[in-house]
């Protein structure tokens, strides 16, 4: 087997986080939280004395191929045969991805992961490999800095091409596509509610419905107070209008229905009491379970 070499081309880059500017190719990447979770945590539970991590991605593809969305992934065993070789157990990357796709039969391999702050070597015969599982797409390589530092950018991704002369050994280019972080409403709340928490200990408290009914409300009431300043501003000549902006905030306006006061209190009022009336026949039938209970132990 010839000898592995790599071209790493970088972009420079006018954004910060997991975003990458636009770069010549019409390949875009998108992944979610659950994904960076994913691989942290795999990273710190990785054996004693290894240094990185090594996984599968999956996710869906666009029908042309230029959008390639990364919504899960799942480790794998690794194991070094000499100098800038990593045998991939192959059998495990087979089952998981079958149970996977029972779950999930939508998501398809797209690509790998591995912890670090930089490229290596033995990337392309990593590269090799998950091409075949990939083809007849390119497999996406994301790499994750562990460290967390955010002085740099914590995900990125790429792509390669064989490059050399055909004669010679062959090698890849590695080439940084845009990557962007996506999260759901879901994904968001959770997001809120961790780095509500800060740094303490034992993780961040659940909070009840009404308090984060609460919490939604205000700041609800929040970004509208922000935009009737900003309306403010431009009404009055304070600030240049963003012709954009406005045109936004006019759609926006335009999709809130118009109800009246007193119509809207009376939806209201009936949405409620058919809540409190949920959550009174729910306490009837706790209470009647837990009378059963204690009628069966006594028997």
């Amino acid at each position: 087997m010839t000898n592995a070499s790599f071209l790493h081309l970088s972009f420079p880059s006018s954004s910060t986080g997991a975003s990458v500017s636009s770069v010549p190719s019409s390949l875009q990447t998108s992944l979610g939280p659950v994904v960076l979770f994913s691989v942290l945590d795999h990273y710190l539970r990785r054996p004693e004395g290894q240094d990185r991590v090594l996984g599968a991605l999956l996710g869906v593809r666009s029908e042309d191929g230029s959008q390639v969305d990364i919504r899960s992934c799942f480790p794998l065993g690794t194991t070094e045969v000499g100098d800038q070789q990593i045998v991939i157990d192959a059998d495990h990357l087979t089952q998981m991805y079958t149970l996977h796709q029972r779950v999930a039969p939508r998501e398809t391999i797209v690509g790998w992961y591995a912890t670090g702050g930089n490229l290596s070597p033995e990337n392309v015969w990593i590269h090799e490999f998950f091409a075949n599982e990939t083809a007849p797409h390119k497999p996406v390589h994301l790499l994750i800095d562990p460290t967390l530092d955010p002085s740099h950018q914590i995900a990125k991704t790429f792509v390669a091409s064989p490059v050399g002369v055909p004669s010679g050994d062959q090698g890849q280019m590695f080439i940084q596509i845009p990557c962007n972080v996506k999260y759901s409403a879901a994904e968001k709340s959770s997001l809120d509610l961790m780095t509500s928490s800060g740094a303490v200990e034992g993780g961040a408290p659940l909070v009840s419905d009404m308090d984060a009914l609460e919490g939604t409300v205000k700041k609800v009431l929040e970004m509208i107070e922000n935009v009737k300043t900003y309306v403010d501003a431009v009404t009055s000549g304070k600030e240049v209008g963003n012709k954009a902006l406005g045109r936004y905030l006019a759609d926006m306006v335009e999709s809130v229905p118009n109800i009246e006061p007193k119509e809207f209190e009376k939806v209201f009022n009936e949405h409620l009491q058919d809540l409190l009336m949920v959550v009174y026949l729910s306490n009837l039938t706790r209470t009647q379970l837990a009378i059963a209970e204690r009628l069966h132990k006594m028997v």
